[in-house]
């Protein structure tokens, strides 16, 4: 049973693997020489298997960074949503921002990785579990890409999101005699 299991995951991490691959050789089709693509830039047609996971996060310059250069949660807000993150979530989170959205120590997680993207100008991916909304078992597996609108100071992040993983069930102590 073990192997059936760690086979699935492994699938799902190559499918995710592709699909981030996909959507950063395009992003990385945009640059152009010192300087970052624009949301005007993205086509969502040459995205469309990919929309269903794909995100939009606003980043504000109106909240100071603190020492080590990282914004507040409440600086990003979600912008775009795509349908199967409304699963992931259990929620609709488009137009939220993030302190809105997560609990404070995730909502500090992500305004690290989204500050590190926005202050290096560079993309990001990490592996993340779910288990802070009930869902053990479950990871995002997830990749983020700046954006600016004039080329330069990232004012929004493009987002990749995988579900690595499947729910835990709940225990109840009720065994099949």
């Amino acid at each position: 049973m073990a192997r059936f299991v760690m086979a699935g995951i492994a699938a799902e991490m190559a499918s995710a693997l592709r699909g981030h691959e996909d959507i950063f050789r395009y992003w990385k089709g945009l640059r152009k020489p010192g300087r970052l693509p624009a949301r005007a830039d993205i086509d969502p047609c040459a995205l469309r298997k990919l929309l269903p996971t794909i995100s939009l996060i606003d980043v504000s310059d109106s909240y100071p960074a603190d020492d080590r250069h990282i914004l507040p949660p409440e600086a990003f807000r979600q912008r775009l949503a795509g349908t199967e993150l409304f699963s992931a979530y259990g929620t609709e989170i488009t137009g939220k921002t993030f302190d809105e959205i997560y609990t404070i120590n995730e909502a500090m997680y992500w305004a690290e990785e989204l500050s590190l993207v926005a202050t290096t100008r560079k993309p990001n991916v990490g592996l993340h579990s779910m288990a802070w909304r009930g869902a053990r078992g479950l990871s995002l597996f997830w990749l983020r890409l700046p954006l600016a609108s004039d080329g330069v100071k990232v004012d929004m992040i493009l987002g990749h999101d995988a579900m690595i993983g499947r729910l835990e069930a709940p225990t109840s102590g009720i065994r099949a005699a």
